[in-house]
């Protein structure tokens, strides 16, 4: 018994090695087979300056209503700063802008000492993610801005109940053009303040006045690549 036990091991020891060297004369001789990882892809970040064009269509929402009237500004001017950059190395639609922007808002009612047009100037710090196709861009915004009233058309000016200082958010989408070094963007967003243009007391001291700043944004912005 011990004979025919001893007689398979040998066998299977000599099979074995057979097997093994039959996989090792069959492997090449460069390994370009055992070469199965996949590497991450490459992206080139983006640094960009560019300036902007835009006109606004303000308003505000406010309680109690004020039978507003939106108004159409102009000459509202921009310039930023965009890097595209992968977000933690996976991302790689990831976009950051800032910038400063000088224009005009404001809306009209016909109560007396309500409404005015604005002369603004704001810092908008904005996310902007974009899908690439070819030559042209899908950018999808979300951000927040912080920003000042520098001066109002009102006959006398501010007054102790006008409030100057303003934050908010602001969102949207735009279509991009690239040309490099060039790329032009245009773009709708929607801002939505949080600052109240006038003190809540400027009505009545027991009943509250609420007015809030809202604005359809649309611009159009020539940029160009840094490196």
């Amino acid at each position: 018994m011990k004979k025919i036990l001893i007689a398979l091991l040998v066998l299977c020891f000599a099979w074995n090695a057979s097997a093994q060297d039959g996989f090792i004369f069959d492997m090449p001789d460069d390994f370009s087979q055992l070469d199965t990882i996949v590497h991450p892809k490459q992206f080139k970040s983006i640094h960009m300056i560019g300036v902007s064009y835009g006109i606004n269509w303000s308003g505000v929402t406010s309680s109690p209503k004020l039978s507003q009237e939106r108004v159409w500004t102009f000459n509202n001017i921009g310039v930023y700063y965009t890097y595209y950059h992968a977000l933690w190395d996976q991302m790689f639609n990831f976009g950051l802008k800032f910038g400063a922007k000088h224009g005009y808002e404001g809306f009209t009612t016909p109560y007396e000492g309500f409404g005015a047009t604005y002369e603004i100037l704001e810092v908008p710090l904005i996310s902007q993610f974009k899908i690439d196709f070819s030559r042209f861009r899908v950018l999808v915004n979300i951000g927040t801005y912080g920003g000042y009233r520098l001066s109002t058309d009102k006959e006398d000016g501010f007054d102790q109940y006008d409030q100057r200082w303003d934050y908010g958010v602001l969102g949207g989408i735009g279509f991009g053009i690239v040309f490099a070094p060039f790329e032009l963007h245009l773009e709708g967003n929607y801002k939505y303040s949080f600052a109240s243009v006038y003190q809540t007391y400027k009505f009545s001291d027991i009943y509250w006045i609420y007015t809030y700043p809202q604005n359809y944004m649309f611009s159009a912005s020539l940029h160009f690549h840094l490196w």
